[in-house]
């Protein structure tokens, strides 16, 4: 083989890897149509203010579907703002308000999409976003308060609403750590 064959080759081989990674990232934005754009911070006092690691928002129940649409793809700091209307997260790129009736659940997970963590390390706020969603929150310390605020907002938001479908790892999760529904 000459070397202007084997350049030609080369050349062919990084054009057809260079078209399959556009049609994938074509492909993954199109299966995310239905997320609707995460609402902005409005002017509300926060009862409780807490730094935070933002890990990810997924597909609900599908920890591995990291949802890159609307900025919400990357991970961050993030300032994690609770008030009585709901729960706001300013990120590295992103703002985003999560409406208390909009929240179907919060719960604690020990690992999503390349991150693991300890036992409950993590919360999980399940919401909607046009589509069932989880976001993934590491609080930087202390987390109960957070934890504690954020299930009584999402109480309030739908008492009497059961979560049918969690992921088998945050039942797994509560399992080992021994925590229930309630902080």
């Amino acid at each position: 083989m000459t070397k202007e064959l084997f350049a030609l080759l080369s050349a062919a081989f990084v054009a057809v890897l260079a078209i399959a990674a556009v049609l994938g990232v074509l492909a993954h934005r199109r299966r995310q149509r239905d997320i609707e754009a995460p609402a902005g911070w409005i002017d509300v006092a926060p009862q409780l203010v807490v730094d935070a690691l933002y890990v990810a928002t997924t597909r609900a129940g599908e920890p591995y579907q990291r949802i890159f649409a609307h900025g919400l793809g990357f991970r961050g700091r993030t300032r994690l703002a609770i008030d009585a209307t709901g729960v706001q997260l300013l990120a590295d790129r992103t703002e985003m308000r999560i409406p208390a009736g909009r929240i179907r659940a919060v719960e604690r997970a020990t690992w999503t999409i390349d991150r693991v963590v300890e036992p409950g390390g993590i919360i999980v706020i399940a919401h909607s976003l046009g589509a069932d969603v989880d976001t993934y929150l590491r609080v930087i310390g202390d987390d109960s308060a957070a934890f504690a605020a954020l299930h009584a907002l999402a109480a309030k938001a739908s008492p009497a609403t059961p979560t049918a479908s969690r992921t088998q790892q945050t039942q797994s999760t509560q399992q080992a750590t021994g925590e229930g529904a309630t902080p």
